[in-house]
């Protein structure tokens, strides 16, 4: 049975699309991006025809999630369990769905602030996609666009948003400690795929911590490693492996916004069904060594944390 929700696109605002755009074609390898009728630009990753948009704004953060779910009537669905919990759901109107290539969509907020857009029938690419730095693509298909990781100071309210209303599974809770800052994490499935979306408690001042894309070659992990010095991107972790039953083989650096990307291949899938939530404390089995520039990004985050004595989140719901 084709999985009832997969995540569909993600929507950035960047104050420089220009980097973005050269960040997108000499980093991630992607074709030239299509124009929407808003002024954002969609790439394109695969056979749909835009997967990662970016909007000029000056937040240089997450924007939007995109959740494509596989018919109608589980779109029809999730908005009744939304509304009857109180959460306010609103119809994208059709300038909206103009700009993300999509026949309808409904949008809400979770409780960390964060948009989320509830959508079918993502408009097809008009040509196959190529790519001279992943030319075997990246795995999406059913288990949707890689995964995104946000920032979320109140674990258990984004997880029941999650969970109890959209029908995520909880795959794995992590708790583990990185020098003195201590570190929270659970992450949810909506498919086979290991997670699609992740929550972390961590000092990050950001909505979104990084997004990922699996490359279907594991040779094409180190050629992009090689391509980020090679064009100056910053790093943030190294070549690394994380622990079974993710498994994935990846390297993280900075996107033009300043929150993180991370480029993998040999994702372990799961069986949904039936799952058992795993507990780690590790993130790596080997590799993943963080640069002096994450360090220095997470100390900074941990002070500025504690001199507020609030997570931003929280402000600016206040």
């Amino acid at each position: 049975m084709r999985p009832d929700l997969r995540l569909g696109y993600l929507v950035f605002e960047a104050r420089r699309l220009p980097r973005w755009m050269a960040f997108c074609e000499h980093m991630l390898g992607l074709p030239a991006p299509v124009s929407n009728a808003d002024g954002s630009l969609g790439w394109q990753l695969d056979e749909a025809s835009q997967r990662l948009i970016v909007q000029e704004g000056g937040a240089d953060d997450l924007a939007a999630l995109g959740l494509e779910c596989s018919s109608d009537d589980v779109l029809d669905r999730l908005v009744r369990s939304l509304r009857a919990a109180g959460v306010t759901v609103t119809a994208g109107d059709v300038a909206l769905c103009a700009a993300r290539r999509v026949k309808r969509l409904q949008r809400c907020v979770d409780p960390c602030g964060n948009v989320v857009e509830l959508f079918t029938g993502l408009a097809p690419a008009t040509v196959p996609f190529e790519s001279a730095a992943f030319p075997e693509g990246f795995r999406t298909g059913e288990l949707g666009l890689g995964h995104a990781v946000l920032v979320a100071h109140d674990i258990a309210a984004m997880e029941s948003f999650y969970v109890d209303l959209l029908g995520f599974g909880v795959t794995e809770r992590l708790a583990t400690r990185v020098g003195p800052i201590d570190i929270r994490g659970v992450f949810l499935h909506c498919n086979q795929r290991h997670h699609s979306l992740a929550l972390f408690d961590m000092p990050v001042r950001k909505r979104i911590h990084h997004f990922m894309l699996q490359a279907e070659r594991l040779c094409d992990i180190g050629l992009a490693f090689e391509r980020a010095r090679r064009h100056k991107v910053p790093l943030s972790l190294e070549l690394g492996q994380h622990p079974d039953p993710d498994g994935t083989f990846s390297f993280y650096g900075a996107t033009p916004s300043g929150f993180d990307f991370e480029i993998g291949a040999g994702t372990q899938t799961i069986d949904p069904a039936g799952w058992e939530t795993h507990h780690t404390d590790v993130t790596s089995t080997w590799g993943h060594k963080a640069k002096l520039r994450l360090q220095l990004k997470m100390a900074a985050g941990l002070i500025a944390q504690k001199v507020s004595g609030a997570p931003r989140q929280a402000k600016e719901q206040a």
